[in-house]
Formats: C-alpha cells, sequence, structure tokens
C-alpha cells in the first residue's frame, strides 16, 4: 500500500519503528565460538605439537577472529527489517520485501502486550518488549529490547484500548436510548433472572419498587440488589446475569430517577 494512500486513510503519521534488536546476543555467540577455538588451540600447544602446527592454528584463530568481527555486524545490519508506523486512526506493519499490513484501529480484533527479561548469571542484559496485533488483514508483532520498541508497543496497545471504550461506550449510549423508549412504552426488559420495568426490578416473582431499593451494584463476581428494610440482599452471580454492565447502568438510573420523583 503506498504511502500517499495509508495517509489518506489512516490521517496524519503519529511515529515510525524499525526493530532494532542490541548486538549482545551476536556478540556473546562469537566471543564464544572465539574462546572456544583459543581452548582448543592451547590444548594442541600444551600437547606438545610441532611448531608448524599451532602456527597453523594461529593463523586460522586469527583468520575466524577478523572474519567474525565483520561478519557478525554485517549480518545485523543486513538482516529483514521490521517496520511499523502508527497513524492518528490504525497501524501499518511490513516485514522485510512483504506486503505491508495496513488496518484501522476499530479493524484490530486483539491486542496484547509482554516483556521478557534476557537473564544471564542472575543479571538481566537486556529486556525485548513486544505488541501482538490481530487484525483480518493479518496478524504480526513488533518487538525489539529499545525504549523505541516500549514506546510503539504502548502506543498501539493504547489506543487500540480508547477506541474498544469509544466503540463501547457508543454502543451503550445506543443501547440506553433504545431501551429507555421501550420502558417508556411500558415494556420490560429480562436480563436473565432480573426483569426490569418502570414499576420495578423483579426477580423471583417478586417486584422491587425502585424507591425501596439503595443499591445494585457489582461485587467480586455477583450481582447485589439492596433493599431498604430487607436483611439479605438479592445476590445472582454476574454469569447468570447478560448484558450485566447495561442492566447495572440501567437499574441505577431507574433508582436514581425514582428517588427524585419523592
Amino acid at each position: 500500500m503506498p504511502g500517499a494512500a495509508v495517509a489518506r486513510q489512516l490521517g496524519a503519521g503519529r511515529y515510525a519503528f524499525r526493530t532494532r534488536t542490541s548486538a549482545v546476543s551476536w556478540w556473546g555467540s562469537f566471543m564464544l565460538l572465539l574462546v572456544t577455538a583459543f581452548c582448543v588451540m592451547m590444548f594442541f600447544v600444551i600437547s606438545g605439537e610441532s611448531e608448524w602446527t599451532n602456527a597453523i592454528l594461529f593463523i586460522i584463530l586469527g583468520a575466524c577472529t577478523f572474519l567474525g568481527a565483520i561478519a557478525v555486524p554485517l549480518v545485523a545490519r543486513f538482516r529483514p527489517v521490521a517496520w511499523c508506523a502508527v497513524f492518528e486512526d490504525g497501524v501499518v506493519y511490513q516485514y522485510g520485501s512483504q506486503p505491508p499490513i495496513a488496518g484501522a484501529w476499530d479493524e484490530i480484533t486483539g491486542c496484547r502486550r509482554q516483556a521478557t527479561d534476557l537473564v544471564r548469571n542472575g543479571v538481566t542484559m537486556s529486556t525485548t518488549h513486544s505488541v501482538y496485533v490481530q487484525m483480518p488483514a493479518g496478524n504480526f508483532m513488533v518487538s525489539g529490547d529499545t525504549p523505541d520498541a516500549q514506546e510503539i508497543g504502548a502506543l498501539i496497545a493504547n489506543s487500540w484500548v480508547a477506541i474498544q471504550n469509544r466503540i463501547a461506550e457508543e454502543d451503550a449510549t445506543v443501547r440506553m436510548a433504545e431501551l429507555g423508549a421501550l420502558l417508556e412504552a411500558g415494556g420490560r426488559v429480562e436480563f436473565g433472572p432480573f426483569t426490569v420495568s418502570l414499576a420495578g426490578l423483579e426477580h423471583g416473582g417478586t417486584v422491587m419498587d425502585w424507591k425501596k431499593i439503595s443499591e445494585v451494584e457489582l461485587m467480586g463476581s455477583t450481582v447485589c440488589v439492596v433493599v431498604t428494610g430487607e436483611r439479605k440482599p438479592v445476590r445472582e452471580p454476574v454469569a447468570a446475569v447478560p448484558d450485566a454492565v447495561l442492566f447495572l447502568t440501567v437499574s441505577d438510573a431507574l433508582r436514581l430517577a425514582a428517588r427524585q420523583t419523592r
């Protein structure tokens, strides 16, 4: 997808990131190989091999050190790079020469962050920050052990959560309006074991007047209805109440409205 098309569809750019991992692991592997070769060479020296054999070993070790010092940085530099750009309305990801993956925030179906520490001998050498993104256009992961990787992971996750909250609020507003119109027309709405109407809250065949209900709240995994004058609240598992958040919101609104009409 061309950059101009992305800008038109996803708005202004906010942040761009190329994965960069430190060379600690690359140089660590190289140094381990170097130390191993040195130990092998010392074994031949101690075992009393000829000077020609020792000279050849020194030449081989020197050549390997020279080539490794050049090859390790080049491999780290020219390996495929993951590129990710965050826009006002979405995100774009590309790995190497593969086609880019682009999507708006509301198209993302899942987003998860993770931090993994690289510990050696009880010491944290580095921390890899990863963010996993799922969307219809394709799934991708951005990771790295730099502050930039942590920043873009937080930016993607926070932007997605903000959009999800906004969508949830807009959906709740629409559903509340529809529910209010239904109740005003004298209708009743069932939420599992509870039935809501303007007359009151029905549970187990008993209708509780909204004016007598002091609290409708979520306590742990239980929905509790506290009625004035009753010793025990009405309790139901939250799993048994469909749209528990909407039920709590509607019940609280009707309870407060009933108190104001006293």
